[in-house]
Order: structure tokens, then sequence, then C-alpha cells
């Protein structure tokens, strides 16, 4: 084989792999759910109160807020401006 078509080889078969590897480790909303809810019963016994309410909750459209920062002024020109 030439260099060429050892090197398309290589790259293809690399991003079969790395999407594979990338669609494994994406989860359901199902699969997450039976997860959550699959707690033994030791783990309830070491589990305060709120921890437990906190378990109980629906955490699937949970996104954590961004802090909007200021943009940063430089004193810094271009050559246009």
């Amino acid at each position: 084989m030439k260099d060429q078509k050892k090197a398309k080889w290589v790259l293809g078969t690399s991003g079969v792999v790395l999407s594979a590897l990338l669609l494994t480790q994406m989860n359901d909303g199902s699969q997450s759910e039976t997860n959550n809810n699959q707690l033994t019963a030791a783990q309830e016994k070491q589990m305060s109160k709120k921890e437990r309410e906190l378990v109980k909750l629906d955490w699937t459209n949970f996104e954590i807020e961004s802090v909007e920062k200021k943009p940063v002024h430089s004193d810094r020109k271009t050559r246009r401006s």
C-alpha cells in the first residue's frame, strides 16, 4: 500500500473508534434514572434525611447558571483603530 492510502486507513479507523467510544459514553435519560433509583439499603442507612429528599428529586433538567463575566478592556489598539 502507498503511504497516502495507509494514512487514510489509519485516520478512518481512528475516527470510527473515537466515534464508538463517544457513543458508548453517552447515557440515555432512562438509563440515568434507573441508575439513580438503584440505591442499596446500606447506602440509604448512611444518608441523612436531607440527602434522601435530594435523591428523590428530579435532576434531569438541572443546569448550572453561569456567572456573567465583565469584558476585559485593554489599552492596546489594533492597526485599524
